[in-house]
Protein backbone atom coordinates (compact mmCIF):
# COMPACT_ATOMS: atom_id res chain seq x y z
CA UNK A 1 0.00 0.00 0.00
CA UNK A 2 2.91 2.32 0.90
CA UNK A 3 4.38 2.04 -2.52
CA UNK A 4 1.25 2.10 -4.93
CA UNK A 5 -1.37 4.41 -5.49
CA UNK A 6 -1.67 5.67 -2.31
CA UNK A 7 -3.90 8.91 -0.44
CA UNK A 8 -1.92 9.85 2.46
CA UNK A 9 -2.28 12.61 5.37
CA UNK A 10 -0.74 14.31 7.91
CA UNK A 11 -1.71 15.21 11.52
CA UNK A 12 -0.12 17.27 14.22
CA UNK A 13 -0.58 16.82 17.48
CA UNK A 14 0.23 19.04 20.73
CA UNK A 15 0.72 16.75 23.42
CA UNK A 16 1.53 18.27 27.47
CA UNK A 17 4.60 17.24 29.44
CA UNK A 18 2.64 13.75 30.04
CA UNK A 19 2.42 13.29 26.33
CA UNK A 20 -1.55 14.42 27.19
CA UNK A 21 -3.24 15.60 24.14
CA UNK A 22 -4.35 19.11 23.87
CA UNK A 23 -5.11 19.48 20.13
CA UNK A 24 -4.55 18.46 16.55
CA UNK A 25 -3.00 21.42 15.08
CA UNK A 26 -3.59 22.97 11.83
CA UNK A 27 -1.78 24.97 9.04
CA UNK A 28 1.74 23.29 9.93
CA UNK A 29 4.15 22.47 7.63
CA UNK A 30 7.87 21.09 8.43
CA UNK A 31 10.47 18.21 8.40
CA UNK A 32 11.94 15.70 10.69
CA UNK A 33 15.54 14.28 10.70
CA UNK A 34 16.84 11.21 12.24
CA UNK A 35 20.69 11.17 12.14
CA UNK A 36 22.33 7.80 13.88
CA UNK A 37 25.63 9.48 14.30
CA UNK A 38 24.48 12.15 16.38
CA UNK A 39 24.03 12.21 20.25
CA UNK A 40 20.14 13.70 19.51
CA UNK A 41 18.95 11.93 17.01
CA UNK A 42 15.76 12.62 16.27
CA UNK A 43 15.31 16.36 15.54
CA UNK A 44 12.27 18.49 13.90
CA UNK A 45 11.79 21.54 12.76
CA UNK A 46 7.81 23.40 12.13
CA UNK A 47 6.11 26.61 10.87
CA UNK A 48 2.93 26.77 13.01
CA UNK A 49 0.16 29.15 12.07
CA UNK A 50 -1.12 31.09 15.83
CA UNK A 51 -4.40 30.14 16.72
CA UNK A 52 -6.39 30.93 19.45
CA UNK A 53 -6.76 28.57 22.16
CA UNK A 54 -2.64 27.60 21.79
CA UNK A 55 -0.08 29.29 24.06
CA UNK A 56 3.46 28.12 23.20
CA UNK A 57 4.99 30.29 25.82
CA UNK A 58 3.99 26.94 28.22
CA UNK A 59 7.39 25.32 28.94
CA UNK A 60 8.42 21.54 27.51
CA UNK A 61 5.19 21.24 25.06
CA UNK A 62 5.61 18.58 22.82
CA UNK A 63 4.67 18.24 18.94
CA UNK A 64 3.52 14.57 17.67
CA UNK A 65 3.31 14.22 13.56
CA UNK A 66 1.70 11.29 12.64
CA UNK A 67 1.74 9.96 9.08
CA UNK A 68 -1.40 8.53 7.47
CA UNK A 69 -2.14 6.37 5.06
CA UNK A 70 -5.99 5.84 3.66
CA UNK A 71 -7.55 1.76 3.03
CA UNK A 72 -10.52 1.18 1.94
CA UNK A 73 -11.71 0.48 5.66
CA UNK A 74 -9.99 3.01 7.50
CA UNK A 75 -6.52 5.43 8.01
CA UNK A 76 -3.67 3.58 8.93
CA UNK A 77 -1.78 5.46 11.48
CA UNK A 78 2.08 5.97 12.01
CA UNK A 79 3.82 7.94 14.51
CA UNK A 80 7.15 9.14 13.47
CA UNK A 81 8.23 10.48 17.32
CA UNK A 82 7.32 13.03 20.31
CA UNK A 83 9.55 16.12 19.84
CA UNK A 84 10.00 18.69 22.72
CA UNK A 85 9.70 22.12 21.63
CA UNK A 86 12.63 24.71 22.20
CA UNK A 87 11.75 28.39 21.81
CA UNK A 88 9.71 29.17 19.10
CA UNK A 89 10.59 32.32 16.99
CA UNK A 90 7.54 34.67 15.81
CA UNK A 91 7.28 35.73 12.03
CA UNK A 92 5.01 37.89 10.68
CA UNK A 93 3.50 36.71 7.42
CA UNK A 94 0.67 38.25 5.01
CA UNK A 95 -1.76 35.48 6.30
CA UNK A 96 -1.13 36.23 9.72
CA UNK A 97 1.80 35.29 12.37
CA UNK A 98 3.82 31.76 12.08
CA UNK A 99 5.75 29.87 14.87
CA UNK A 100 9.48 28.29 14.14
CA UNK A 101 10.10 25.75 16.20
CA UNK A 102 12.60 23.77 16.51
CA UNK A 103 12.26 20.19 18.18
CA UNK A 104 14.63 17.47 20.21
CA UNK A 105 13.55 13.92 20.35
CA UNK A 106 13.52 12.87 24.14
CA UNK A 107 17.32 12.36 24.05
CA UNK A 108 17.33 16.38 25.40
CA UNK A 109 15.41 15.44 28.65
CA UNK A 110 19.04 12.98 29.33
CA UNK A 111 22.16 15.50 28.14
CA UNK A 112 20.79 18.28 29.90
CA UNK A 113 19.94 16.24 33.20
CA UNK A 114 23.59 15.75 34.90
CA UNK A 115 23.99 14.13 37.90
CA UNK A 116 24.68 17.00 40.78
CA UNK A 117 27.10 14.59 42.99
CA UNK A 118 29.47 11.59 41.94
CA UNK A 119 28.04 8.45 40.69
CA UNK A 120 28.90 5.41 41.59
CA UNK A 121 28.48 1.98 40.85
CA UNK A 122 30.63 -1.05 42.43
CA UNK A 123 31.87 -4.00 40.78
CA UNK A 124 29.14 -6.88 40.23
CA UNK A 125 26.21 -3.97 38.74
CA UNK A 126 24.07 -5.20 36.32
CA UNK A 127 24.48 -2.59 33.26
CA UNK A 128 21.29 -2.81 31.46
CA UNK A 129 19.07 -2.45 35.78
CA UNK A 130 21.79 0.70 35.91
CA UNK A 131 20.57 2.10 32.70
CA UNK A 132 16.68 1.83 33.12
CA UNK A 133 17.34 3.56 37.06
CA UNK A 134 19.16 6.30 35.51
CA UNK A 135 16.01 6.43 32.32
CA UNK A 136 13.79 6.33 35.35
CA UNK A 137 15.07 9.21 37.52
CA UNK A 138 15.12 11.57 34.93
CA UNK A 139 11.42 11.01 34.40
CA UNK A 140 11.17 8.81 31.08
CA UNK A 141 9.11 6.05 31.53
CA UNK A 142 8.81 4.60 28.40
CA UNK A 143 11.77 2.07 28.19
CA UNK A 144 12.67 -1.03 25.42
CA UNK A 145 16.31 -2.08 26.27
CA UNK A 146 17.20 -5.79 25.68
CA UNK A 147 17.91 -7.44 28.89
CA UNK A 148 21.47 -8.66 29.60
CA UNK A 149 23.06 -10.36 32.31
CA UNK A 150 26.50 -8.88 31.98
CA UNK A 151 27.61 -7.05 34.87
CA UNK A 152 30.72 -4.22 35.46
CA UNK A 153 34.13 -6.42 36.00
CA UNK A 154 35.40 -3.34 38.86
CA UNK A 155 33.86 -0.52 40.28
CA UNK A 156 32.37 2.66 38.20
CA UNK A 157 32.39 6.23 39.24
CA UNK A 158 30.86 9.48 37.01
CA UNK A 159 31.93 13.34 38.05
CA UNK A 160 29.26 15.56 39.42
CA UNK A 161 28.16 17.19 36.41
CA UNK A 162 27.76 14.53 34.04
CA UNK A 163 24.86 13.97 31.66
CA UNK A 164 22.77 11.34 32.12
CA UNK A 165 23.01 10.94 28.46
CA UNK A 166 26.75 10.91 27.93
CA UNK A 167 26.40 8.00 31.21
CA UNK A 168 24.04 5.76 29.90
CA UNK A 169 25.93 5.68 26.21
CA UNK A 170 28.92 4.55 27.89
CA UNK A 171 27.13 1.91 29.80
CA UNK A 172 25.83 0.68 26.72
CA UNK A 173 28.97 0.62 25.11
CA UNK A 174 30.44 -1.48 28.08
CA UNK A 175 27.86 -4.03 26.58
CA UNK A 176 28.37 -3.61 22.75
CA UNK A 177 24.78 -2.28 22.43
CA UNK A 178 23.65 0.56 20.18
CA UNK A 179 23.49 3.67 21.51
CA UNK A 180 19.79 5.05 23.17
CA UNK A 181 17.34 6.76 20.81
CA UNK A 182 13.89 7.03 20.71
CA UNK A 183 11.28 5.24 18.13
CA UNK A 184 8.54 6.47 16.81
CA UNK A 185 5.82 6.13 19.87
CA UNK A 186 8.51 8.24 22.11
CA UNK A 187 10.24 4.97 23.49
CA UNK A 188 13.11 4.52 24.90
CA UNK A 189 15.74 1.80 22.95
CA UNK A 190 18.63 -0.37 22.62
CA UNK A 191 19.21 -3.46 21.80
CA UNK A 192 22.79 -5.27 21.55
CA UNK A 193 24.53 -5.14 18.45
CA UNK A 194 24.01 -7.26 15.23
CA UNK A 195 26.80 -7.63 12.52
CA UNK A 196 24.84 -5.74 9.53
CA UNK A 197 25.87 -8.99 7.24
CA UNK A 198 24.05 -11.23 9.91
CA UNK A 199 20.89 -8.73 9.81
CA UNK A 200 17.44 -9.54 7.95
CA UNK A 201 16.60 -6.72 4.97
CA UNK A 202 13.81 -5.09 6.35
CA UNK A 203 13.35 -2.15 3.50
CA UNK A 204 13.82 -2.64 -0.19
CA UNK A 205 14.35 0.63 -2.73
CA UNK A 206 14.20 -0.37 -6.57
CA UNK A 207 14.27 1.18 -9.94
CA UNK A 208 11.85 -0.74 -11.23
CA UNK A 209 8.26 -0.36 -12.50
CA UNK A 210 6.69 0.42 -8.68
CA UNK A 211 9.90 2.34 -7.86
CA UNK A 212 9.45 5.51 -5.29
CA UNK A 213 13.22 5.86 -6.13
CA UNK A 214 13.13 9.75 -7.23
CA UNK A 215 15.46 11.64 -9.45
CA UNK A 216 18.87 12.71 -7.83
CA UNK A 217 20.87 9.69 -6.10
CA UNK A 218 24.42 9.77 -5.61
CA UNK A 219 27.64 7.31 -4.48
CA UNK A 220 30.82 8.21 -2.69
CA UNK A 221 33.44 6.01 -3.12
CA UNK A 222 36.26 7.26 -0.31
CA UNK A 223 39.20 4.60 0.89
CA UNK A 224 41.67 6.88 1.32
CA UNK A 225 41.52 7.28 5.33
CA UNK A 226 39.49 4.07 6.25
CA UNK A 227 41.25 2.24 8.88
CA UNK A 228 42.40 -1.46 8.43
CA UNK A 229 43.66 -1.97 11.73
CA UNK A 230 41.66 -1.60 15.12
CA UNK A 231 42.87 -1.91 18.47
CA UNK A 232 40.74 -0.87 22.32
CA UNK A 233 42.30 -1.77 25.46
CA UNK A 234 41.43 -0.01 28.78
CA UNK A 235 43.65 1.78 30.64
CA UNK A 236 42.82 1.16 34.08
CA UNK A 237 46.27 0.99 36.68
CA UNK A 238 43.60 -0.63 39.77
CA UNK A 239 42.42 -3.18 37.65
CA UNK A 240 43.13 -6.09 34.73
CA UNK A 241 44.33 -4.62 31.33
CA UNK A 242 42.23 -5.60 28.91
CA UNK A 243 43.35 -5.25 24.95
CA UNK A 244 41.66 -6.45 21.23
CA UNK A 245 42.66 -6.28 17.75
CA UNK A 246 41.60 -6.46 14.60
CA UNK A 247 43.59 -6.73 11.86
CA UNK A 248 41.70 -5.98 8.23
CA UNK A 249 43.89 -8.99 5.74
CA UNK A 250 42.00 -9.86 4.01
CA UNK A 251 42.57 -10.14 -0.17
CA UNK A 252 38.68 -9.88 -1.20
CA UNK A 253 39.10 -6.36 0.85
CA UNK A 254 39.81 -3.16 -1.30
CA UNK A 255 40.89 -1.38 1.54
CA UNK A 256 42.95 -4.10 3.66
CA UNK A 257 46.60 -4.65 4.60
CA UNK A 258 47.36 -6.75 1.81
CA UNK A 259 46.01 -5.12 -0.99
CA UNK A 260 46.63 -1.17 0.58
CA UNK A 261 50.17 -2.34 0.91
CA UNK A 262 50.33 -0.12 3.98
CA UNK A 263 48.72 -0.20 7.93
CA UNK A 264 46.05 2.72 8.51
CA UNK A 265 45.78 2.10 12.52
CA UNK A 266 42.58 3.33 14.47
CA UNK A 267 43.80 3.04 18.37
CA UNK A 268 41.74 4.19 21.38
CA UNK A 269 41.78 3.24 25.03
CA UNK A 270 38.01 2.49 26.21
CA UNK A 271 36.94 3.75 29.76
CA UNK A 272 35.03 0.46 31.13
CA UNK A 273 34.17 -2.79 29.59
CA UNK A 274 32.08 -6.09 30.38
CA UNK A 275 34.27 -8.54 29.62
CA UNK A 276 37.09 -9.33 27.18
CA UNK A 277 34.51 -11.07 24.70
CA UNK A 278 32.79 -7.94 24.40
CA UNK A 279 35.68 -6.06 23.90
CA UNK A 280 36.72 -8.17 21.00
CA UNK A 281 32.97 -8.31 19.59
CA UNK A 282 33.20 -3.91 19.98
CA UNK A 283 36.33 -3.77 18.03
CA UNK A 284 35.18 -5.73 15.09
CA UNK A 285 31.89 -3.78 15.36
CA UNK A 286 34.34 -0.54 15.00
CA UNK A 287 35.74 -2.36 12.14
CA UNK A 288 32.74 -2.96 10.53
CA UNK A 289 31.13 0.34 10.82
CA UNK A 290 34.19 2.52 9.74
CA UNK A 291 34.76 0.64 6.81
CA UNK A 292 31.18 0.87 5.71
CA UNK A 293 32.02 4.72 5.21
CA UNK A 294 33.60 4.05 1.65
CA UNK A 295 30.81 3.17 -0.14
CA UNK A 296 28.33 5.78 1.28
CA UNK A 297 24.87 6.46 -1.43
CA UNK A 298 21.82 8.82 -0.77
CA UNK A 299 18.78 8.76 -2.60
CA UNK A 300 15.64 10.58 -2.76
CA UNK A 301 12.44 8.72 -2.21
CA UNK A 302 8.73 9.31 -1.69
CA UNK A 303 7.43 9.28 2.09
CA UNK A 304 7.67 6.08 3.89
CA UNK A 305 6.85 6.10 7.49
CA UNK A 306 8.41 2.85 9.40
CA UNK A 307 12.33 3.96 9.21
CA UNK A 308 14.30 4.19 12.55
CA UNK A 309 17.88 3.76 14.43
CA UNK A 310 19.68 2.26 11.03
CA UNK A 311 17.57 -0.17 9.42
CA UNK A 312 19.07 -2.56 7.08
CA UNK A 313 18.32 -1.74 3.12
CA UNK A 314 18.79 -3.63 -0.01
CA UNK A 315 18.95 -0.43 -3.02
CA UNK A 316 18.78 -1.53 -6.49
CA UNK A 317 19.28 1.84 -8.52
CA UNK A 318 20.05 0.57 -11.79
CA UNK A 319 21.16 4.48 -13.04
CA UNK A 320 24.47 4.17 -10.54
CA UNK A 321 24.42 0.58 -11.40
CA UNK A 322 24.04 0.19 -7.21
CA UNK A 323 22.56 -3.16 -6.27
CA UNK A 324 23.54 -3.98 -2.78
CA UNK A 325 22.90 -4.08 0.98
CA UNK A 326 23.14 -1.07 3.09
CA UNK A 327 22.86 0.41 6.87
CA UNK A 328 20.84 3.45 6.73
CA UNK A 329 22.76 5.98 9.07
CA UNK A 330 20.32 9.18 8.44
CA UNK A 331 17.21 9.63 6.77
CA UNK A 332 15.30 13.28 6.60
CA UNK A 333 11.30 13.59 5.60
CA UNK A 334 9.54 16.18 4.53
CA UNK A 335 5.95 16.33 6.11
CA UNK A 336 3.67 17.75 3.39
CA UNK A 337 2.08 15.69 0.57
CA UNK A 338 4.31 14.52 -2.52
CA UNK A 339 7.53 15.46 -0.24
CA UNK A 340 10.63 14.25 -0.24
CA UNK A 341 12.42 11.47 2.23
CA UNK A 342 16.07 11.46 2.04
CA UNK A 343 17.98 8.36 3.07
CA UNK A 344 21.75 8.05 3.63
CA UNK A 345 23.18 4.44 3.71
CA UNK A 346 26.59 2.93 4.22
CA UNK A 347 27.15 -0.28 2.62
CA UNK A 348 27.30 -3.74 4.14
CA UNK A 349 30.56 -4.93 4.33
CA UNK A 350 31.89 -8.47 5.36
CA UNK A 351 35.01 -8.95 7.88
Amino acid sequence: MLEGDRTIAFRFELLDRNERKLKDLENVSGSIRFDSSQEIMGTGNFNVKETTGVDFKETDLRIRPVFMLLTEQRWLKYPLGIYIMSSPERQAHNCGVYQNIDCYDYSTILREDKIRQRLYFPAGSNYVREIRNIINGAGIKKINIETSVLTSREDIEFEIGTGKLEIINSLLTAINYEPLHFNGNGYAVSRRFIEPVNRRTEHSYRTDDRSIIKAGAKQSLDMYNVPNIFVRYTDDPDGEELRSEYVNDSVGSKISTVNRGRNVVDIESVDDIADQETLDALVRRIAIEKSQTYDAITIPTGLMPHHEYRDCIFVNETTLEVGNKYIEYAWEMELNVGGTMTHTLKRVVKL
